[in-house]
């Protein structure tokens, strides 16, 4: 062999003794022998790729994370409600964890957004999910009040850093919040509405807030229709100082709730589309749970889901970059 005779030469050229010269071409035999092996057995160790620095593939957050979520019932008095119920959904292990005050849509319910609070909390944020006091159409509507309360509520539980997101109205209560918490990491809005045509309610309340909002800010929407007062959301986000806004085509209102209901898709659901849910719903998903990682410095991949990640759904006509 090659190596062998590369060796002997060597040790002629240095004067080896030739039991010195049997010794090492012994030792070499082994190894050219325990290489053979290895290469007929495959278990030849890979070399090591030197770290370029490029990105090979984006986390997928419509995956659920990896930390097992537990979830309590609370009650909290605030503003204008001695008794607030919230539902916080903690991620196991996770010391001191990001918070997420979630709020859900006018004449709506805390119910149909737990799918939202427990797969965020599974990427390692915890979610303070409340029944907000101030959507009663019978004790009177008070998008303001909601809004302080879910600041409230975060200060109560000693939050720290948070992101108040919501989804329609909710989204309204999440940028009010949003403008009086100067600590505020971010704001989310799923398909965020403003006031609109409400008797007994000024219109467009938010548009007092949104400027003062100087945090970062998310926002996914779906198809202009009365049920998300024709996409007057948008006019808040474009008030902020650092916003993203995506549209994904065909989405309706109720596509933003998780789980949603018979009640929601009676009155909003979209009766002819070119995308089915089963594409829909997987992409707000997505974008909702990238835009808390990167608000929430958890993961650099939740900006990069904002950028390049959506490029394939953009060549799809699957989402409309607004802003």
């Amino acid at each position: 062999m090659k190596i062998l005779h590369m060796i002997g030469i060597v040790g002629l050229l240095l004067g080896c003794e030739p039991e010195a010269y049997d010794e090492v071409q012994d030792e070499v035999q082994e190894e050219v022998v325990e290489e053979t092996e290895e290469q007929e057995t495959g278990e030849i160790e890979e070399p090591v790729e030197e770290d370029t620095g490029e990105i090979d593939s984006i986390t997928d957050f419509l995956q659920r994370g990896p930390y097992e979520v537990t979830e309590e019932s609370k009650s909290a008095q605030v503003t204008n409600c001695t008794n607030q119920p919230y539902s916080v959904y903690t991620p196991v292990g996770v010391s001191s964890p990001p918070v997420v005050v979630l709020g859900h849509g006018f004449a709506r319910g805390a119910d149909v957004m737990t799918g939202w609070a427990d797969h965020l909390a599974s990427w390692g944020v915890e979610v303070l999910l409340p029944t907000l006091c101030h959507y009663n159409v019978f004790a009177g509507v008070d998008h303001e009040m909601n809004g302080q309360n879910m600041k409230e509520l975060a200060s109560l539980h000693g939050a720290t850093n948070v992101v108040y997101a919501g989804h329609s109205a909710g989204g309204l209560a999440a940028i009010i919040a949003g403008s009086q918490d100067p600590n505020a990491s971010g704001v989310l809005g799923l398909d965020p509405t403003d006031t609109q045509g409400i008797p007994g309610v000024p219109d467009a309340i938010g548009q007092n807030y949104a400027s003062n909002v100087t945090c970062p800010a998310f926002s996914i929407v779906g198809e202009a229709s009365t049920c998300n007062a024709d996409n007057n959301g948008l006019d808040l986000f474009s008030m902020m100082g650092e916003y993203q806004v995506v549209k994904v085509v065909d989405a309706d209102h109720c596509d933003f709730e998780s789980p949603t209901d018979w009640i929601c898709e009676s009155q909003c659901e979209n009766a002819q589309t070119t995308f089915v849910n089963e594409e829909i719903r997987p992409v707000i998903v997505t974008l909702g749970t990238a835009a808390v990682m990167s608000l929430t410095g958890l993961s650099a991949d939740g900006a990069l889901v904002w950028t390049q990640g959506l490029e394939d759904w953009a060549n799809l006509g699957l989402v409309q970059i607004i802003e």
